[in-house]
C-alpha cells in the first residue's frame, strides 16, 4: 500500500482484515527496495525518496478468485479512487518502487490515448 493513510482509507483496511488480508504501507524510505523483498517484509530502510503523488496498491500472492473478491468489494465500497494497481508478476518482481510507478503511469496514458482515438 502506497499513500493510503489517513480516514479516507480506513475503509480500505477494515476490507482487507475483513479479508484476511496482510497489508503492509511502503514509506519513501523503502521506494529502493525490490517489489517481492518488500512483499516479503526484507529490505533495510534507506533514504527516503519523494513521495508518490497518488495512492498505489500492489497485490502479492493472491489467487485469482480472491483477487476479484478483492476488486469487486473495493468498488463496491465506493472508496476514493486508487487508479494505480498492479500485481506481483515474474516480470516486476526486481523492479522497485519508482519502476512500477513509471510502468503504470506509462500503461494509464496508453490507455488514455485508446480512449481518445475511439471517441
Amino acid at each position: 500500500m502506497y499513500n493510503c493513510a489517513g480516514e479516507e482509507f480506513s475503509k480500505l483496511r477494515q476490507i482487507f482484515a475483513m479479508l484476511r488480508l496482510r497489508m503492509r504501507v511502503v514509506g519513501p524510505d523503502r521506494y529502493h527496495i525490490p517489489l517481492e523483498e518488500l512483499a516479503q517484509g526484507k529490505g533495510d530502510p534507506g533514504e527516503a525518496a519523494d513521495t508518490l503523488p497518488e495512492p498505489m496498491l500492489v497485490f502479492c500472492y493472491l489467487p485469482q478468485a480472491l483477487l476479484n473478491q478483492v476488486l469487486e468489494v473495493i468498488r463496491v465500497a465506493k472508496l476514493p479512487p486508487i487508479p494505480l494497481k498492479a500485481v506481483l508478476t515474474d516480470t516486476n518482481r526486481t523492479w522497485n518502487t519508482e519502476q512500477l510507478h513509471e510502468e503504470l503511469l506509462k500503461e494509464r496514458e496508453a490507455i488514455e490515448a485508446q480512449k481518445g482515438e475511439q471517441a
